[in-house]
């Protein structure tokens, strides 16, 4: 280490002088031409980067939003199909009902069956949450259009 320090001290002045503003022409070059152009690439880019945090911030306010919607709607499927719910001894009241209405109508029934049937998912979930099964009931109808439409109204 001592060496060194000796012949750094034997280097002239001169030189001691040139080597350091050849540092520092490398190093302004280096800035200058490099840093800059980073720079200004990063500035040119800063507004994109500030869209895409308002949108990624929109987005997930959004998406909270639905999510709450669909729990909404969830609630509200499991309630509707709450109000829909009749026992077992009214299955029959309800056959005989339907029969009421297509007789006002002048509907003939040729046939009239009620079976439990499959249910698409979406029932699934809600039937489920209110321990109930859907009631499918197919009807064989002779009647004219209006008759058909005054029975469905």
């Amino acid at each position: 280490m001592k060496n060194l320090f000796i012949k750094l001290g034997l280097l002239d002045k001169k030189k001691m002088l040139l080597i350091f503003l050849g540092s520092l022409a490398v190093f302004y070059l280096f800035f200058s031409f490099l840093i800059k152009g980073q720079l200004q690439a990063i500035r040119q880019k800063e507004p994109q980067i500030i869209k895409l945090k308002i949108s990624l911030d929109t987005l997930t306010k959004e998406l909270a939003q639905m999510q709450e919607l669909k729990n909404k709607q969830v609630k509200l499927d499991a309630l509707s199909l709450a109000k829909k719910i009749i026992s077992e001894e009214e299955k029959v009241s309800l056959l005989r009902n339907i029969s009421d209405i297509a007789n006002k109508n002048n509907i003939q029934i040729i046939q009239l069956r009620h079976a439990e049937e499959s249910q698409s998912s979406k029932q699934e979930k809600a039937a489920a949450a209110v321990k109930a099964q859907l009631l499918l009931v197919t009807l064989d109808l002779s009647c004219d259009y209006h008759s058909l439409g005054n029975f469905i109204n």
